[in-house]
């Protein structure tokens, strides 16, 4: 169950965060920036324990399912801040945080 659970975090993580990249690319942002709103995606973690809930609920998942679904939901949201905070200490010397302000 961990291992699944592991495996839905990683995919959850990098789509978002190689979805974010490609955009960031296209749209020409600055270096740093696709990093920071990708990891700030990541920060639905409640919304992502209701919809188990109900998948659950209508017997769609198992209960292993579940837990694997929970495990990646509250993993993702918990390493928002200690991954997203050095960035935005960094991108502030870049100038990115006075971008983003005005």
């Amino acid at each position: 169950m961990f291992f699944v659970g592991g495996l839905l975090l990683l995919a959850s993580v990098g789509g978002k965060l190689v979805g974010v990249h490609i955009a960031g690319r296209l749209l020409k942002w600055k270096a740093g920036e696709a990093s920071i709103i990708g990891w700030l995606l990541r920060t639905k973690g409640l919304i992502e324990i209701i919809f188990a809930n109900i998948l659950l609920d209508k017997q769609i998942i198992t209960n292993e399912t579940f837990t694997a679904l929970l495990l990646m939901a509250a993993t993702s949201t918990m390493l928002t801040i200690p991954v997203v905070h050095p960035k935005l200490n960094r991108s502030a010397h870049a100038g990115l945080v006075q971008q983003a302000g005005s």
